[in-house]
């Protein structure tokens, strides 16, 4: 302690911890001892390796991230645009490459996909047109040929036959289309909608009611959604006998519900009819349906808006079935 505090080099130590360690070697009856004094400078030796240590983890981590930033910006573009594409169709919007070599090559690889892809759409487009002109003009030379025809009743028929047919062939041509619709989004106040086409068949005497509700507007595409409504309306009216209309808000979704009174769908084949082709009536008689395209275009309409067709039936007190609920929900 002497030593710690004489003017001499060892005093600026300022030591406060004193060692000392002693031995006594055997036989001899002295000790040996010697004393270390530990200067302030080594208490903060492990502050010292913390802040070390937690300097170079900074660096590493910050590294890292410049690192994963430069894969994962590429990939959270590229999967904005598959989403996109898979909603829109949209030949707008190709990724420029960008990135490490092996994202370059995904994102050229994909901008090759949509390419192909959309090729395909046109020319499936062009094939339809043409198939819808190839058909339908031989099918206007038959109605007018059968004007010709003496018998009233056969006349009737025929008409009826073309009729079924030209339907049924603006239906294919309408489901095979409504992934790509021309026609663009517009601002649309739906309950107008809904009430004029209600209107549509209250004029020609249907028992079609709405009930009252929100007015809400939208970005939809009117001339697809009145199909929909129209292919709903008309199949409660034909199973049904009555429609009864009415529209919810649900959040920023709308929720339109039509209702019959009929005879339902029975649990097990309800998925089933919102397939093409599928009918309620098997007989296939035209006098109760078409071809049952219907619920399948008016599902894919309702998916084009992102949104989505769901078939429910009523069930009465006793647990018996009442009729038959569609719902086409709308994304906001």
């Amino acid at each position: 302690m002497r030593l710690a505090h004489r003017k001499d080099p060892f005093a600026d130590l300022q030591p406060e911890v004193v060692l000392v360690a002693a031995m006594k070697v055997a036989g001899d009856t002295n000790w040996e001892v010697t004393r270390v004094f530990v200067p302030q400078t080594e208490k903060f030796m492990l502050r010292t390796l913390l802040m070390q240590t937690l300097f170079i983890y900074a660096v590493l981590v910050g590294a890292l991230w410049l690192i994963l930033r430069r894969i994962t910006r590429p990939l959270a573009a590229l999967t904005r645009r598959v989403e996109r594409f898979a909603e829109t169709r949209d030949a707008d919007g190709f990724l420029e490459p960008q990135g490490p070599d092996d994202v370059r090559q995904l994102m050229e690889a994909h901008n090759g996909m949509e390419r192909r892809i959309l090729a395909l759409l046109d020319e499936k487009d062009v094939m339809l047109g043409a198939i819808g002109h190839d058909l339908k003009t031989p099918l206007a030379a038959l109605r007018v040929r059968i004007e010709s025809v003496e018998d009233e009743g056969e006349r009737a028929r025929m008409a009826r036959t073309i009729e079924d047919i030209t339907r049924t062939l603006d239906d294919i041509l309408s489901l095979a289309r409504v992934g790509r619709p021309s026609d663009q989004v517009e601002q649309t106040e739906l309950y107008a909608l809904l009430a004029s086409v209600v209107e549509e068949y209250e004029d020609m005497g249907e028992p079609v009611t709405i009930a009252e509700g929100s007015r809400m507007a939208m970005h939809l595409r009117p001339t697809w959604l009145r199909r929909a409504l129209r292919n709903l309306i008309g199949n409660a009216l034909r199973y049904g006998k009555t429609a009864q209309v009415s529209l919810e808000r649900d959040g920023k979704d709308a929720v339109i519900r039509i209702v019959d009174e009929g005879p339902g769908i029975p649990a097990d084949k309800i998925a089933l009819m919102l397939e093409p082709f599928t009918r309620g009536d098997p007989s296939r008689n035209s006098e109760t349906g078409g071809a049952g395209l219907g619920l399948t275009l008016a599902r894919a309409i309702a998916e084009q808006h992102g949104g989505s067709l769901w078939l429910a039936n009523r069930t009465g007190a006793d647990g018996s079935v009442i009729g038959l609920e569609a719902t086409l929900r709308l994304r906001g």
